[in-house]
């Protein structure tokens, strides 16, 4: 009896240990004036939307650093942030393109890449975000030129305990007013990792959807699909991970793939035949990293004054 005692009371520990171990909460906690820095690299690879390429093929890399300063904290934990580029001279942003040097000025870079304000929820909901557009002309979930707070605040959590495995979906917005896309994100917990002597929440996501929009006889986008003259549809799919500190939230790594196809084709109202030539297809691959800096200590800052 004892020792069927001691395999039960054993049992109980190891169940208990491993109940603790396998559920984990997870919240987003700032701190009203907390400044944070991440490095980011994006690179993106087929028909550019963008002024240096004008949507020929070709590879963007950008090389860059972001801020995050936290302006105001509500009672219930919701923040108030400002996000933007981190960049006080042109040595601090750099883009290449297929391979060479493109020197750009950081009064054209902050027109595409302007600094912006978002409301983060505990949970990673976000709100009040301003409408996309910049640098490539679309939005891909995870960056949005105009939202940088979407890469730092990529997850929306479920509203009760993590558990290695278990999955949610949740649905993201970009950009803003009517343009503004509602995409279904599928999560899941993959538990944690060591990183730098630390237990790092990982959290994967994939999401997948299909678009159709509809552009006018100026090529100005409508929702009247009377009056379109064109249809552009394809799809917008890709994969992301995020490693998460335990005590704040805040993504420490966080790496993307993901790709955008889509044609546009007149829309032909007397039922005749649309020929090849008259089909503009398009496919860009995206693929980032984002590292949260150290901040730096006191006396580092010191030193460098």
């Amino acid at each position: 009896m004892r020792r069927l005692a001691s395999l039960l009371a054993v049992s109980a520990l190891v169940s208990a240990l491993w109940a603790q171990e396998a559920s984990s909460t997870l919240q987003f906690k700032l701190t009203e004036k907390q400044r944070e820095l991440f490095d980011a690299t994006l690179e993106l690879n087929g028909n550019l939307p963008i002024p240096v390429a004008a949507g020929m093929a070709g590879t963007l890399k950008v090389i860059m650093t972001v801020f995050m300063e936290v302006e105001k904290v509500e009672d219930d934990g919701k923040a108030t942030i400002k996000v933007g580029l981190h960049a006080t001279n042109p040595e601090e942003f750099k883009m290449e393109y297929n391979g060479q040097p493109f020197p750009v000025g950081l009064d054209m870079v902050r027109s595409l890449i302007p600094d912006s304000t978002a409301t983060v929820a505990p949970n990673g909901k976000l709100s009040g975000l301003q409408s996309g557009g910049g640098l490539m002309g679309f939005q891909l979930p995870g960056f949005d030129p105009r939202n940088l707070a979407t890469l730092l605040f990529p997850t929306e959590l479920p509203d009760k305990p993590l558990t290695n495995g278990m999955t949610w979906q949740f649905v993201r917005t970009i950009g803003g007013g009517s343009d503004a896309l509602q995409i279904p994100m599928t999560a899941r917990y993959e538990g944690t990792e060591d990183y730098n002597g630390v237990k790092l929440h990982k959290v994967t996501q994939t999401f997948e959807q299909t678009i159709e929009s509809y552009q006018d006889a100026f090529y100005q986008p409508t929702t009247d699909k009377e009056a379109a003259v064109r249809v552009t549809k394809g799809l917008m799919k890709g994969t992301m991970t995020m490693w998460y500190h335990p005590d704040n939230g805040l993504v420490q790594r966080m790496t993307m793939q993901a790709s955008l196809n889509q044609t546009t084709e007149p829309i032909k109202k007397d039922g005749s035949e649309i020929k090849d030539y008259e089909r503009e297809t398009s496919e860009v691959k995206l693929t980032a990293s984002l590292t949260r800096k150290e901040p730096q200590t006191t006396n580092a800052q010191q030193t460098s004054q």
